[in-house]
């Protein structure tokens, strides 16, 4: 442990969690004392905000540097796994809505209005992912990669820290209609599920664009769908049917389209 603590990249990589597991409930004391609004807070900017402001600093004065940060988007070279990213979400959406139509949910409410409210959810999902992902994908994922760990180790690592990230705020993604007891862990286990999905690509493409493209259009329809009561889950089946990352069918699948692309990953390494 203690050869851990004197290398630098795990030093970083403490104080990057550090920062980003404690900077939500810092934003919420700032809101307690500023307040909120329909717009948002300064509390929930500074949640957004610090991870990415960590890295930065991070790479710029701490001796990371800049070259695993996965900016560039070869889009030509990795149209298909683009393609993967964009419908992942709305996939595992309407796999869950068939498989639990008429029994488990209703989906009578859907309508054409759900794909007008998706397109006006984009632009601000687009936006806030820029910030959530360059910071997960473009920092703190290669730098756990690069230590060597056994992958699933360092997708797990990162899952938990971006799962834990989002504490402070649950309520602004979340209506729980159970105890919160039960409700987080498995909430943690699903984004540690997630994270597989995101790393492997992140992995496979050796860019963080795929993810935000992911993450994107994951907010923008997911989210859509469940705040603006697009589908109607019967009481008692939620932690079944959440097309969310704590639903237990959207695990399933979620694990399975990871290991599908870790193959995908291995194979081509062989190769």
């Amino acid at each position: 442990m203690m050869k851990f603590i004197s290398d630098k990249r795990f030093r970083n990589i403490l104080l990057f969690s550090f920062l980003a597991i404690s900077c939500g409930w810092v934003g919420r004391l700032v809101d307690l004392k500023t307040g909120t609004d329909a717009n948002g807070s300064l509390g929930q900017l500074i949640w957004i905000v610090t991870p990415l402001l960590a890295m930065t600093l991070l790479r710029v004065f701490c001796g990371d540097g800049w070259h695993d940060f996965g900016v560039r988007p070869d889009f030509k070279k990795h149209s298909f796994l683009y393609m993967v990213s964009a419908l992942f979400s709305p996939c595992c959406a309407c796999i869950i809505l068939l498989i639990g139509h008429g029994t488990l949910l209703d989906t009578t409410p859907l309508s054409p209005l759900f794909f007008s409210a998706v397109g006006m959810a984009i632009l601000p999902s687009f936006i806030k992912n820029i910030f959530e992902e360059f910071a997960w994908r473009g920092y703190l994922a290669p730098k756990v990669y690069a230590l060597g760990w056994n992958m699933l180790l360092s997708h797990i690592y990162v899952g938990l820290i971006w799962a834990v990230w989002h504490f402070p705020y649950l309520f602004l993604f979340v209506e729980p209609t159970e105890n919160m007891i039960t409700l987080l862990p498995r909430l943690v286990l699903g984004v540690v599920i997630l994270s597989v999905v995101y790393g492997e690509i992140r992995l496979l493409t050796n860019s963080v664009w795929p993810a935000v493209v992911m993450h994107t259009i994951g907010n923008a329809f997911i989210d859509t769908l469940i705040s603006k009561k697009f589908i109607v889950i019967h009481e008692g089946y939620s932690f079944l049917m959440m097309p969310s990352p704590d639903g237990v069918f959207s695990m399933v699948i979620t694990g399975l389209i990871g290991l599908w692309l870790y193959k995908i990953r291995v194979k081509s390494m062989r190769s």
